[in-house]
């Protein structure tokens, strides 16, 4: 009997411990990872070295770049010593400056490299660039840096975005102003038009391409301008508005007579002269303002208007009358003009090879010269 009970109760042990190990081993085992999961973590693991080793990447540039720009900055002050501009303990201060300007930014930049790596490192997500959009800035002898650089009109800088190795056509202001008078028919500068209440002004837009493709030496210079001529008549003359265009004498005494036509024109100038050519980590430019330059061209545009202003007194009162008519005014016009400076300033001339007036008994061609500013 009790061999049957023992041999019951071993079956039964026996019977119920298989059922007891799966029990065991489906608790302690965990569910495989999804193919999916194990993805997005290797994606985000090697994102995540990227990014570092980008920056680290970036920590070299840094270094490259400053220890390029020392470089320049001392062949500089070498060459300032060679022309005798500053003295040998100068020249050594001045590259003592340099080298510690270098290493502090250095030190500056590397550290903001350092702890944005710090950052993607501890997961964070932090990327800070102030003014890195597009802005306008419009004023008139606004100082741009600590060197005596100056604003004169508008200044757009677009966003930060890598220039190009090269640029062969540079955007520009033009703005001229001087003298103007009409000659011709035996008359010169002064004889029929005042020279003091005379002038020329002119505003446009202007290109600039350099020719040749290694050199900044011959460039073609081209745009739309708008001129504006001013002359004062003399002896007490008027331009008048019949079928042919002559000055008469004016009814009354005149205070002031003066005759403006405004035309928009192309013109289309080759300019030559030296350029310094500097060279940055990533591109090169060639600079004009340092240098001498001539310019010689012509243009070609249409008249836009005529304007005729005269004042007078009449019954002890001074009347002012401001007529705008076509006074024969020719509709095409056409000159050469040069001008000579040196950077951004030049001394012009310009002659209108068309007469003023289609149909006049006198033929008077403008001619104008002055002070000019490519900005």
């Amino acid at each position: 009997m009790k061999h049957a009970i023992l041999f019951f109760a071993l079956a039964a042990t026996g019977l119920s411990m298989p059922k007891m190990y799966a029990q065991t081993a489906q608790d302690t085992l965990k569910p495989a990872q999804s193919k999916t999961e194990k993805q997005q973590q290797e994606n985000y693991k090697y994102n995540k070295e990227v990014k570092i080793g980008g920056l680290q990447q970036e920590l070299e540039d840094i270094k490259e770049a400053e220890k390029y720009e020392l470089k320049k900055r001392i062949s500089e002050i070498d060459a300032q010593l060679e022309k005798g501009e500053v003295t040998t303990e100068k020249a050594q201060a001045l590259k003592e400056e340099a080298a510690k300007r270098a290493a502090q930014n250095i030190d500056n930049k590397t550290a903001i490299i350092q702890n944005q790596i710090a950052l993607v490192q501890r997961d964070v997500n932090y990327n800070y660039q102030p003014y890195s959009g597009a802005y306008l800035n419009i004023g008139l002898g606004q100082a741009t840096d600590n060197k005596g650089s100056f604003l004169l009109g508008l200044e757009y800088n677009a966003e930060n975005l890598k220039p190009r190795r090269d640029r062969r056509t540079d955007f520009g202001i033009v703005l001229a102003s001087g003298f103007g008078n009409a000659i011709g028919s035996g008359h010169n500068i002064g004889s029929v038009h005042k020279f003091w209440s005379s002038g020329y002004f002119e505003v446009g837009i202007s290109l600039k391409t350099r020719l040749l493709k290694e050199r900044n030496t011959y460039r073609l210079s081209y745009g739309l301008s708008y001129q504006n001529t001013m002359l004062g008549l003399k002896d007490n003359h008027y331009v008048n508005n019949g079928g042919t265009t002559e000055l008469q004498d004016f009814p009354y005494k005149l205070k002031n007579s003066q005759f403006r036509v405004s035309n928009f024109v192309v013109p289309v100038m080759l300019e030559f002269g030296p350029s310094v050519k500097k060279e940055y980590k990533d591109y090169y430019r060639y600079d004009t303002n340092t240098s001498f330059k001539v310019g010689i061209g012509g243009y070609a545009g249409i008249n836009t208007s005529a304007v005729q202003r005269l004042k007078y007194k009449l019954d002890g009162e001074y009347v002012v009358n401001k007529n705008r008519a076509d006074y024969n005014v020719n509709k095409f016009v056409y000159g050469v003009q040069a001008y000579v400076g040196y950077g951004a300033i030049s001394l012009f001339a310009k002659y209108d090879l068309n007469p003023v007036f289609e149909n006049a008994a006198t033929k008077l061609n403008t001619i104008s010269f002055g002070t000019r500013l490519d900005l």
